[in-house]
């Protein structure tokens, strides 16, 4: 909306994704949000992303987030808002804040229970937002009154929580006058607060377990990217050098051209270097670990509670110790204060050399996925992004030494094959200019999600890696796995 307009509902709704930085809305037009994109057009700041399919639009919106901090989705009511639920629920799985936006039929047929098309024909206008519930970490019905209230509070939760959100606006109130929004932002990321106490007795605790002689073990997941504490990580293990692991879904939250980091922990799937490095530590630090079958080889990881100190976004265990309201970022801060400087007792993992250019390989040297991944990994400059699907692309590229900054965009807790092509895309947008993007897929993934190519912007996302970098490898940065 511009300064110029007359503000609405529709307006402040829109100004306010604006302010938390969301430049690309995402989505496929309906007939119940078609008013609420001839308002996203007019945007100053905003740009509408079209889209085959719902579906492809939530993969868009779930990899713009990942690198944006924040999307927002924008579906018609029932048939696209379900079409593109499985999108959504793999953000809530992985934690990825995108905002759902959905256009539904005016106040009237809703009140009057009137069973209009896209709907299940039974006058419940509330299938498909009981249905969001279950996937989201905030819903709000748009009503005239509450509007502004409800956009706010959806929007705070989603930055806070860093899970979806729902909203659902019918169609009369997108044109209704309302406020414009303000310069202040709903409040962002997990809360830091004072919790001076919980904080005290948490240092006191972890300087207990952490004595002057003490081997220390990091373990970092993708929790602490999505919550944003990679700066007091940073710090940490710039202060006393810890032996630092990754799990398979926290692939390229830390340097890993540190010479501190020994690799992938997966449980007893790992290597045995890395395995006895996090297991036989005297501590084990876990940085957002979250524990699913294919985190942890199989619900098999033999770090043992009493060593562990616990870090999640918004709490910290000790052993048995539990400190709720501890955040992530005040933990961080805390450990990097005890941990000695000097501590530098764990020896990272030695890596095998190997040459650093990108010869021609003998042509009649057979391929093999050795062959295929050490020569991918080889590639990767710092800054790239990499996206690979669930399955051979995702555990082959998880087996290479990243250079710094590298962004991983994947999927392995929800595992949805298809993800990869349009979230890479999505990210691509998000991305700083000149940043490479490269796409690891399954020949059975692609065809489910390639008319995200074929779109009008896929342009610039497919141009990104046209360099000298590609011609000396691969024609077009993609790899078929």
């Amino acid at each position: 909306m511009s300064q110029e307009s007359p503000p609405t509902i529709s307006g402040y709704l829109l100004d306010r994704i604006a302010a938390v930085g969301v430049r690309h809305v995402f989505g496929v037009p309906g007939d119940y949000d078609h008013a609420l994109l001839d308002e996203i057009d007019d945007h100053p700041l905003l740009r509408w992303i079209g889209n085959a399919n719902e579906l492809n639009a939530s993969y868009m919106a779930d990899g713009y987030a990942r690198l944006n901090g924040f999307a927002v989705l924008v579906t018609t009511y029932g048939v696209g808002e379900l079409s593109a639920i499985n999108g959504i629920a793999g953000s809530y799985a992985e934690s990825v804040p995108v905002l759902h936006v959905v256009g539904a039929p005016t106040r009237e047929i809703q009140c009057r229970g009137l069973p209009v098309h896209h709907s299940l024909l039974d006058g419940d206008h509330r299938h498909f937002l009981r249905a969001a519930e279950e996937v989201t970490c905030a819903v709000g019905a748009l009503t005239e009154e509450m509007a502004v209230h409800d956009i706010d509070r959806v929007v705070a939760t989603v930055l806070r929580e860093r899970k979806p959100g729902y909203l659902e606006l019918p169609s009369d109130l997108v044109g209704l006058p309302g406020p414009r929004a303000g310069d202040s932002v709903p409040a962002t990321g997990s809360a830091r607060g004072d919790a001076g106490d919980r904080v005290r007795d948490f240092s006191e605790a972890a300087a207990r377990l952490l004595d002057d002689g003490a081997e220390v073990a990091l373990l970092v997941d993708f929790l602490a990217a999505r919550h944003g504490a990679r700066p007091e990580l940073d710090t940490l293990l710039g202060k006393g050098r810890p032996a630092v692991a990754v799990t398979p879904s926290g692939k390229g939250v830390v340097d890993e051209s540190l010479p501190e980091f020994i690799g992938v922990y997966n449980g007893s799937i790992s290597a045995p270097e890395v395995r006895h490095k996090v297991e036989q530590a005297d501590v084990t630090i876990g940085v957002g670990l979250v524990e699913h079958d294919l985190n942890t080889g199989g619900f098999t990881t033999g770090i043992q509670a009493s060593r562990l100190i616990g870090i999640q976004p918004s709490l910290a265990t000790v052993g048995a110790q539990l400190f709720e309201g501890v955040t992530i970022h005040q933990a961080l801060d805390a450990l990097a204060r005890l941990v000695p400087a000097a501590l530098d007792t764990v020896a990272p993992v030695a890596e095998a050399a190997r040459p650093d250019d990108l010869a021609a390989a003998d042509p009649s040297t057979p391929l093999s996925q050795d062959l295929l991944w050490d020569r991918l990994g080889r590639f990767l400059q710092p800054g790239d992004i990499i996206a690979a699907d669930q399955g051979t692309a995702f555990y082959g590229l998880i087996g290479q030494r990243l250079p710094a900054d590298v962004e991983v965009i994947a999927q392995p807790g929800w595992s949805s094959i298809g993800y990869s092509l349009p979230a890479v895309a999505g990210a691509q947008l998000a991305a700083s200019p000149g940043r490479c993007a490269i796409l690891v897929s399954p020949s059975c993934s692609m065809p489910r999600s390639a008319r995200a190519l074929w779109m009008p912007w896929s342009r610039t996302w497919s141009a990104s890696c046209g360099s000298a970098r590609a011609r000396e490898s691969w024609s077009v940065p993609a790899i078929m796995a």
